[in-house]
């Protein structure tokens, strides 16, 4: 077996939970106690029971935290950057995290079986 595979199969092995390709409108905001008022609209990229990748434009930073809030359900869960990836053109694809797993946030019928509340 290649490097690479063993490398790719890793990473899939340390996952906490499985993502799926999932675009689901949001609105991410920064509370004031957590530095200057923030708010934009986006919509989800990839999404798992401990968070997402979102396109942003705004500049932010890892381990910033913010509340996100699922346009359709109106549900809201606070989250923390994990990373980001700036492109060349067009915005950035962060990742958040929830403080909380919360599997049930996106609203998906059929998750994956690892998308427990335990997860």
């Amino acid at each position: 077996m290649s490097e690479q595979k063993i490398g790719a199969r890793r990473w899939l092995k340390n996952r906490r939970s499985e993502r799926i390709e999932l675009h689901v409108p949001v609105g991410i905001y920064r509370r004031a106690e957590e530095g200057p008022p923030f708010y934009e609209n986006t919509q989800t990229l990839i999404v798992s029971a401990h968070g997402a990748l979102i396109p942003l434009k705004a500049l932010v930073a890892t381990k910033q935290k913010f509340v996100l809030q699922n346009t359709n359900s109106g549900e809201q869960q606070e989250c923390r950057v994990v990373s980001i990836n700036n492109e060349l053109s067009g915005p950035c694809k962060v990742a958040v995290e929830f403080t909380q797993p919360s599997p049930r946030f996106w609203r998906v019928a059929y998750p994956p079986s690892d998308w427990t509340t335990s997860s």
